[in-house]
């Protein structure tokens, strides 16, 4: 029914104007941000998957840089560490030196003179290796390895054990056959530390020890750790262990991580994806060989049997460093690859299709024109209408 006071086509026409004018606006707002949703209603189930993402690869982006800074750390531990172990190399030539017979006691002085700095030297670059301010390998920084480390240790005879005077034997303390023989009616504890203690150090084992601890025959690896090891046996004679007060078999150490140990470097999207990163102690005391002197040639011998403890020490020491700085690299490769993934996974959720939106907004634009031609006309409908009343 044409009508003049109510513009029914004109209101129709500005409503689908309307309608395709915010089509057209939001095709424009999808091209110009790139993004898919440019507001919640869009897609609130992609927003929110699309946004947990995005706080994934942020934090996986971190996580490699703290991998990153990992291996820094690792790298300058071990250059410190390598500089250690071509220290205890040169100290193993001057007590080989110094053992020599071909060498006499003022050569020595002159030896033990170098080797003393050589073992400050070991304190220095244990002090001096620092990686943001801290010093790696002297156990004060918040890396440092705090694993409780106990030594081998066997007791045996007490004080008032004793032997018969025609009693003689052999014993094996780690592969090392002991002759124990007396001529006394008795043989004290003192005196089967001596006889052990000699027997070692004639093989040149200076790292178990023979003790008189209280009355009781004590035996004591200068290693420590689950490496440490006392393995005794009988061999021959009537004078066995059991006369000792030994038994056959392996003493071991022990080594008890606390929780303070090492550092845990955050590698992941979660609190829980961590590498702990722990570095021994590399002084001189931690490595067993502060009190060494080989002035003498009895304390040269003694040094070269300790120094071959520390430098298997030290090279345990890289091995782990290198084995942590490995596992940092395969998890760095990692997080690289989970970040392009995800970041893929995100694309596929957020990104616009720049083609799909550009033919909408055509589609869009094309309507914006047609409803703006049609509300035109719908405008004119009324004045039409009136020249049938002139």
């Amino acid at each position: 029914m044409p009508v003049i006071s109510t513009n029914t086509a004109a209101n129709t026409a500005v409503r689908y104007l309307n309608s395709n004018a915010a089509d057209q606006s939001e095709s424009l707002a999808k091209l110009a941000s790139g993004s898919n949703i440019t507001k919640a209603s869009d897609d609130a189930a992609g927003l929110a998957i699309a946004t947990k993402i995005s706080s994934d690869v942020a934090t996986l982006e971190q996580a490699s840089t703290n991998a990153s800074h990992g291996i820094s750390v690792l790298q300058t531990a071990d250059g410190g560490a390598a500089n250690v172990s071509d220290i205890l190399e040169r100290m193993k030539t001057l007590s080989s030196q110094s053992a020599s017979g071909t060498v006499t006691d003022t050569e020595r002085a002159y030896i033990q003179a170098e080797f003393e700095q050589l073992l400050e030297e070991i304190d220095g670059i244990a002090e001096s290796t620092r990686y943001n301010g801290q010093s790696l390998l002297d156990g004060s920084s918040d890396f440092s390895d705090d694993t409780i480390d106990t030594a081998a240790i066997v007791t045996g005879a007490s004080a008032d054990a004793t032997v018969t005077a025609d009693t003689s034997g052999t014993i094996s303390i780690n592969d090392i056959e002991i002759e124990l023989t007396t001529d006394d009616t008795t043989m004290t504890v003192d005196e089967m530390v001596t006889l052990i203690n000699d027997g070692l150090q004639n093989e040149g084992e200076y790292t178990i020890t023979a003790s008189n601890e209280s009355g009781t025959l004590t035996l004591t690896s200068l290693d420590t750790g689950d490496d440490a090891s006392i393995t005794l046996a009988d061999v021959t004679g009537t004078l066995n262990l059991a006369t000792l007060g030994l038994t056959a078999g392996t003493t071991t150490g022990t080594s008890t991580e606390v929780d303070t140990t090492g550092a845990e470097v955050v590698v992941g999207s979660s609190s829980a994806d961590t590498i702990n990163l722990s570095l021994p102690e590399l002084t001189a005391e931690a490595l067993g060989i502060s009190g060494l002197d080989v002035s003498t040639a009895d304390g040269a011998a003694e040094a070269l049997s300790v120094l071959d403890m520390a430098i298997d020490e030290v090279s345990n020491a890289r091995a782990e460093m290198g084995a942590t700085m490995s596992r940092f690299d395969f998890r760095s490769a990692q997080i690289d690859t989970s970040i392009e993934n995800l970041d893929a996974a995100q694309s596929a959720i957020a990104d616009v299709d720049i083609a799909k939106e550009q033919a909408t907004l055509s589609a869009a634009s094309v309507k914006v024109q047609a409803a703006v031609a049609a509300a035109t006309q719908a405008n004119e409908m009324p004045e039409n209408l009136l020249s049938l009343i002139r």
